[in-house]
């Protein structure tokens, strides 16, 4: 009887411990991919763009925005973002060139801007 006891003893031990070190680490908490349109004008430009993760999941898609904003994407370290843009200016060119951004962290990680015409196209980005 002894021994059965001990045996169940140190499989509980031994159970316990394995549990303790398999624990997850935590997961850092998602951070926020920002996303700038700006030096829009008078003058109609249309701008639109999605932001697609490796799980070909849309984090965001903006369509026909005419005005500057600042839009947000959750995303976690390791991620690989496609940007798809296009910017399109209608009627006479600004004085300014509409400017689309996507910072993380205070650092730029793309940027396309828009002289004339249409400019459109795509980018990948690795969030470090």
């Amino acid at each position: 009887m002894k021994k059965i006891l001990r045996l169940i003893l140190i499989s509980c031990c031994f159970l316990f411990a394995c549990n303790k070190n398999s624990a997850l680490t935590p997961k850092s908490a998602p951070k926020q991919l920002q996303i700038v349109v700006s030096n829009i004008t008078t003058t109609l430009t249309i701008y639109n763009f999605s932001v697609i993760n490796q799980s070909s999941v849309k984090l965001i898609d903006v369509y026909a925005q005419t005005d500057n904003n600042t839009y947000t994407v959750d995303v976690n370290s390791g991620d690989v973002l496609k940007l798809n843009y296009f910017l399109e200016l209608e009627g006479l060119s600004p004085a300014t060139d509409p400017v689309l951004s996507f910072i993380y962290e205070g650092a730029i990680m793309a940027s396309v801007t828009n002289h004339a015409g249409i400019i459109s196209g795509s980018k990948y980005i690795t969030i470090p």
